[in-house]
């Protein structure tokens, strides 16, 4: 995400439909699953994502963008045995 860029803005250009844990959201094509966390305030260490039932590593959320019907899951990460 760039400086500047909000990613709750309306969107102005080409669009992708993301289903993020259920609920549709149009997001700027291209958009990864970082720019999805900061813009939603979540702790990107606190939570885990997977991103069409594929879990996504802490440190690919950079790298992993959203396509049209992608469906992003964020959830409470559970540590323990």
């Amino acid at each position: 995400m760039h400086e500047g860029d909000d990613v709750f803005a309306p969107v102005r250009a080409a669009a992708a439909n993301v289903i993020v844990n259920g609920q549709p959201h149009g997001w700027r094509l291209g958009i990864t699953v970082a720019d999805i966390l900061a813009g939603r305030g979540d702790d990107g260490d606190a939570v885990a994502t997977a991103v069409n039932t594929r879990f996504v590593p802490r440190d690919a959320r950079t790298e992993t963008p959203l396509w049209p019907d992608d469906r992003l899951v964020v959830f409470s990460a559970i540590v323990g045995g």
